[in-house]
């Protein structure tokens, strides 16, 4: 038959014309893309290996820097403890100061008080001198709570408040040591518990606990 094709035809007429091979030959031969040696021209920094991971962790958080701990260790509420017992004598003395100038002033003999200036009222100075302390004692209490939240500064201040009083008890304690060894015991005592206080928030658990990061 005239429309039929045998099998080895090269060209069958129902299947239309050969095609197109799919891609075309370039004309100008290889370019410099298809050398494997070249990095790839969508990576502008060549072929760059990069690390898995980071060459060093951040500090402190390292496998040999454990985490903080989360939880406020005991050292620290003992610490606390401590600066509140410490403040409690000035507190009652700056009280009793205060509320109790004028029975007070009335008590003392003029011969135990120091050389005053002519015109001076002993009960309003008394007054002043328990109000002084007074302000004194709640400012170091308020230093000792902040101290014992997290804040690093108020360990610090509270810290330098306790060093300023050991120094002026040292300077009391030689001037008063002939009195007796009760007033040295009320001027040494609170000093020895708030100076051991601030020792413990200074402790290694307490520094690990202010070294952690604040929300």
């Amino acid at each position: 038959m005239g429309g039929v094709n045998s099998p080895g035809d090269p060209y069958r007429p129902d299947d239309g014309p050969p095609s197109d091979p799919p891609y075309p030959a370039r004309p100008y031969g290889p370019t410099p893309y298809d050398d494997p040696a070249l990095p790839h021209v969508s990576n502008p920094y060549g072929n760059v290996s990069y690390p898995a991971t980071y060459p060093a962790p951040p500090a402190g958080l390292g496998p040999d820097h454990p985490a903080p701990p989360a939880r406020r260790p005991g050292p620290v509420h003992l610490a606390l403890v401590l600066l509140l017992l410490s403040a409690l004598p000035y507190l009652l003395i700056g009280l009793l100061a205060f509320a109790g100038a004028a029975d007070l002033a009335a008590a003392v003999p003029p011969e135990a008080l120091p050389q005053l200036p002519p015109g001076t009222d002993l009960a309003q100075l008394v007054r002043t001198t328990g109000a002084v302390m007074l302000g004194v004692v709640v400012v170091f209490l308020l230093l000792a709570v902040l101290a014992w939240s997290g804040r690093g500064w108020a360990r610090a201040l509270a810290a330098a408040m306790v060093g300023g009083f050991a120094l002026m008890v040292l300077a009391s304690v030689a001037s008063t040591a002939a009195v007796g060894a009760l007033p040295v015991l009320l001027l040494v005592v609170p000093v020895l518990l708030a100076a051991a206080g601030v020792a413990l928030l200074f402790g290694s658990a307490a520094r690990a606990w202010y070294s952690r990061p604040r929300r």
